[in-house]
């Protein structure tokens, strides 16, 4: 619930106004089943816009 809450009303919003972020290549993001994305790591907001722009729930898996 936090998640949603984060993206759909609180954060998500204001960011997408104020950032304007671009995507490209989102028409190959599949509806359902399993996905890579690959982002090039400019920063630390990578994680931050990457779920933003992405229709679905996102899950960053690192190596401890």
């Amino acid at each position: 619930m936090l998640y949603w809450l984060l993206k759909y009303v609180l954060l998500g919003p204001l960011l997408r106004v104020l950032y304007r972020p671009k995507v490209q290549g989102l028409d190959n993001f599949p509806e359902s089943g399993a996905a890579i994305l690959a982002s090039n790591h400019l920063s630390f907001s990578d994680s931050i816009f990457l779920p933003l722009v992405c229709p679905r729930r996102i899950t960053f898996l690192a190596k401890a």
